[in-house]
């Protein structure tokens, strides 16, 4: 990932990411408040508006005293006007204007009657009326319910008749008879009025008015709220006031308010998107936030465009750095900075780098020179196998057949030995040791090897020169100086998971310090000034560390010897799936 992508993605995670975060939990936070506050506050106002009608219908109530405490009219229903002249005296004088007081003590009252129980002689009076007409209004639980100072109002939400009325009974003096029933009719504008209040808030609400029973007796709205919403809000609320809720999954805000003398419940409904344009303050206050965010976060990335084009020229022209290409320095202002410092130093060593590279041509040019005309000096391979080959022919035609024979061995000898591959196989190997065993014999002709292999082992891949060695140990240190028959034995067998091979002879052995010595040499453990004053081992230690780089370190080289009768050098090889496991190159 390139410096300036981990920039922009630091700038992302570390700057962006968090302060959207925060202003969204910010925003979040805020919104619930701003909500819980709006819902409040529509739940005061309703409330507010609900205490306003109840003192309203409290002081239409309140007209009833005046006449349960007019003597005039209450001697009337309880008979105690005998003559008739009297009766009229005291209606133009006290009942009348009384029932005039009323209409003008509010001007929603629209009708004052007085229902007597017992008296029918003003019945045709304005005023009164029959007290069985009572029952168009009320029911007689209804009647029965009433008690002193305590009436009952009835209301009806029909459109082409809608009525509010307020029903009392009077009483005797001594508060133990009732005498009648008095009805003030009020103006069913007061209900409007009282919707009308709380549309005036919100324009856009819904109001519902529940009845006791929790039946919608009436419903304005100017939001459209489907049947199911409708349903839902009512069997949430019932007739009972719930305060203020959330319904429809949280889409509605509802405030609720009891009017106990009505016994009504009145429900607003407002959207949930009405609280957006509270909010629009705020929200300007976001969009203020985010323009600065982008603003800064320009300014961020053209500070960084500044610092990283830079480096990434630097780097580009890194990439391009090849000997040809030295001489070319980084274009461009480097500028004074850290930056700056790090191109202006860059160009300078790439120059003198470039002055080092055309010496070391010039030396390398000498160089091969000189290798040129060592190699002229060299006898080629060529000429020293076809002078093997000349002197063999020679032999032969002299009859002289253990010269011819040693020339072809020496000649195979060379070829193995000067060819270039790494590798090669268990069979070549034994070839290879048979061909210098052979001319060793033309010299020691006492010389006896035997041979102990199993044949479908000699395809093994093996690195080069793992067996001359131990074979030339044998015969330099082992069978050089021993006068009697010479004996070299060779093993190669498998055994679980492994091959061994040994190379065995008959001859003086070694001592039990340089066996020790070997083994410390084969095991690695030996100090490099130990081993600088002898040279005994190094062709072994060489085999061992070869054979440990091509099949693993499980496999090892042991010697065992015993002084005067013999020495075995042992090969151990890690055998692993038939050979198909086995590496193709000689790391040593």
């Amino acid at each position: 990932m390139r410096i300036r992508t981990k920039m922009y993605l630091g700038y992302i995670l570390l700057i962006v990411l968090p302060f959207l975060f925060f202003a969204l939990f910010s925003y979040v936070q805020l919104y619930e408040r701003m909500l819980t506050q709006y819902q409040l506050a529509n739940q005061q106002n309703l409330e507010q508006t609900a205490s306003n009608l109840d003192s309203s219908l409290a002081k239409l109530e309140s007209l009833t005293s005046i006449y349960q405490n007019n003597a005039a009219l209450i001697d009337f229903l309880q008979g105690g006007f005998v003559d008739d002249r009297d009766l009229i005296y005291s209606y133009l004088k006290e009942i009348n204007p009384a029932f005039s007081f009323a209409y003008l003590a509010d001007p929603l009252v629209q009708n004052f009657t007085v229902y007597p129980k017992y008296q029918k002689r003003l019945l045709e009076a304005p005023g009164f009326q029959n007290y069985r007409d009572i029952g168009r209004f009320l029911t007689p639980d209804e009647i029965g319910e009433l008690r002193p100072a305590q009436g009952l109002w009835k209301q009806s939400f029909d459109p082409a008749a809608p009525a509010l009325s307020y029903f009392q009974k009077l009483y005797s003096n001594s508060y133990i008879t009732d005498l009648g029933i008095i009805q003030i009719s009020v103006d069913p504008a007061m209900l409007d009025q009282f919707v009308s209040a709380l549309t005036q808030v919100h324009p856009d609400n819904a109001i519902m008015v529940l009845d006791r029973q929790g039946k919608m007796v009436s419903y304005v709205t100017n939001t459209k709220l489907s049947d199911e919403q409708i349903r839902s809000i009512i069997q949430l609320f019932g007739n009972e006031s719930l305060g203020g809720s959330l319904a429809d999954h949280d889409r509605l805000l509802i405030n609720s308010v009891h009017i106990p003398k009505l016994g009504l419940t009145i429900i607003e409904v407002n959207k949930r998107a009405a609280l957006f344009q509270f909010l629009r303050v705020k929200q300007l206050w976001v969009a203020c936030g985010l323009a600065l965010l982008a603003l800064l976060s320009a300014l961020y990335f053209w500070i960084v465009s500044s610092l990283t084009k830079r480096i990434v020229r630097l780097s580009r022209h890194m990439r391009r750095v090849e000997p040809e290409f030295l001489n070319n320095p980084v274009k461009g202002k480097a500028g004074k900075d850290e930056i700056g410092f790090l191109i202006t130093n860059y160009n300078e060593m790439i120059s003198r780098m470039d002055e080092l590279v055309n010496h070391v041509q010039k030396v390398e040019m000498l160089k091969k020179e000189a290798d040129f005309k060592m190699l002229q000096a060299q006898i080629q391979p060529h000429f020293l196998y076809n002078t093997l080959e000349t002197m063999r022919m020679l032999a032969r035609s002299n009859k002289d057949y253990k010269v011819a024979e040693m020339a072809l061995s020496l000649g195979n000898l060379f070829r193995y030995s000067l060819s270039k591959s790494e590798h090669t196989t268990l069979r070549d190997e034994l070839d290879h040791v048979g061909t210098y065993i052979a001319i060793h014999q033309i010299r020691m002709s006492d010389l006896e090897v035997e041979l102990q292999v199993e044949e479908t082992l000699l395809s093994l891949p093996c690195p080069r020169f793992i067996l001359q060695p131990l074979v030339e140990n044998s015969m330099i240190h082992g069978l050089s100086r021993n006068r009697g028959s010479k004996r070299i034995t060779l093993r190669i067998e498998r055994k679980h998971g492994y091959v061994w091979i040994e190379v065995a002879d008959n001859g003086s052995g070694i001592s039990e310090q340089q066996i020790k010595f070997l083994q410390r040499l084969l095991e690695g453990s030996i100090t490099k000034h130990e081993s600088q004053h002898k040279t005994t081992g190094i062709g072994l230690s060489n085999v061992a560390e070869r054979v440990k780089a091509y099949y693993g370190k499980e496999s090892s080289l042991g010697i065992i010897s015993t002084p005067g009768k013999e020495t075995v050098c042992c090969l151990k090889l890690l055998l692993k799936e038939e050979y198909s496991n086995a590496q193709t190159t000689d790391c040593g």
